[in-house]
């Protein structure tokens, strides 16, 4: 006897077949078997009108704070998620000192458009380790499943403080911040991840830390990432980082990269094709590496209290270093904003949001 039966579903099984009606039978948790007429149950659902598939992943997640005070991830679960996946970019919460948390949230707040004051009252601070931190999650319990990168932005402000978003590190950070990725793999962190995507800019418009990165920095910690045996980097490609920077980063690790986000471009319809085609030949070459795409385009929604589509434009630093309201206001009143903005939306090849070669 089975434990539940759900009947007359419509089924997508998730490996490729065609979808088909029919029963699906769960024991211990457990999918046993799928057809028609399954046998007797404890419990039977009836499915009728529902599409009935395996629970999705959503590999591309900035859960991390949420999760601290919304042990579902809502609306999640509602979309039929069942395994997330955060700290992607490299943008985390942990590891975070007691000193550089509201530096943290603010960087969230612009880099992801996260409200400061939901971050503000919402963030249980119960931890400043990332091994404390995954402790947290496991003490107070998540809903979905949840696996977590290891951030470069958050591991640089933990060893060099606000000169994270300001200079290169000097050999004792850099240290400090390989022991930091190791001891976070060996505490169930599944990969390393950053980005040197130039949109990607914190509290008053300043750069995320991982893009002061420089080439050696990124190796070096790959490589302690990798001297563990395990996990995967993750990247948010800028439009300076080439296929061939990360293959030579990648290179004798024997560990698998992913790289975002790419989407369509109208304006370089073969863009994102010419990137993945290039990750395949480095597969090919025995490096393994993915392209994290979507399966619609990007739509951007915004306002002018937040308009995360200009961080791209030098033109629009000014806005984005102010605090004040009223500051901003009078910013956004400049005749010599508006006419810079107008020039550099004319380069067409400027308007790109995850699109760069």
């Amino acid at each position: 006897m089975f434990d539940v039966v759900f009947k007359n579903a419509y089924i997508v099984d998730g490996t490729g077949n065609p979808a088909f009606r029919g029963d699906l039978a769960v024991s211990d948790g457990l999918v046993v078997d799928r057809g028609k007429n399954l046998g007797s149950s404890k419990q039977i659902i009836d499915a009728e009108g529902y599409i009935l598939t395996p629970g999705f992943i959503d590999t591309h997640t900035h859960y991390d704070a949420q999760l601290t005070w919304d042990p579902w991830a809502e609306p999640s679960p509602e979309l039929g998620v069942t395994t997330l996946i955060i700290g992607n970019c490299g943008f985390t919460i942990a590891p975070c000192r007691p000193e550089h948390r509201d530096l943290t949230m603010q960087n969230l707040t612009s880099v992801e458009g996260m409200s400061l004051d939901a971050l503000r009252k919402g963030v249980v601070w119960d931890f400043e380790t990332f091994p404390e931190y995954m402790a947290f999650l496991e003490r107070r319990g998540v809903g979905p499943n949840v696996a977590a990168y290891v951030g470069h932005s958050s591991v640089r402000v933990y060893a060099m403080g606000e000169n994270a978003s300001k200079r290169s590190s000097n050999q004792s950070e850099l240290q400090e911040m390989k022991e930091i990725v190791k001891e976070s793999m060996r505490t169930g962190a599944i990969g390393f991840a950053t980005s040197t995507f130039e949109g990607h800019n914190g509290a008053n418009g300043i750069p995320m830390p991982s893009r002061l990165a420089e080439y050696s920095e990124m190796a070096s910690l790959i490589n302690s990432m990798a001297s563990t045996g395990r996990g995967i980097f993750m990247l948010t490609k800028g439009s300076k980082t080439s296929i061939r920077d990360i293959k030579g980063w990648m290179t004798g690790t024997n560990r698998p990269a992913v790289v975002a986000a790419l989407f369509h471009n109208p304006i370089s319809p073969d863009s994102s094709f010419r990137q993945l085609k290039s990750m395949s030949e480095a597969t090919s070459e025995g490096i393994e590496m993915w392209g994290q795409v979507s399966c619609r385009p990007l739509t951007m929604e915004f306002t002018m209290k937040s308009p995360y589509l200009f961080e791209g434009f030098s033109s629009w630093r000014n806005a984005m270093e102010v605090n004040n309201v009223e500051e901003y206001k009078k910013i956004l009143d400049e005749k010599s904003l508006r006419n810079s903005m107008k020039e550099e939306l004319a380069d067409s090849a400027r308007i790109r949001i995850f699109n760069d070669d």
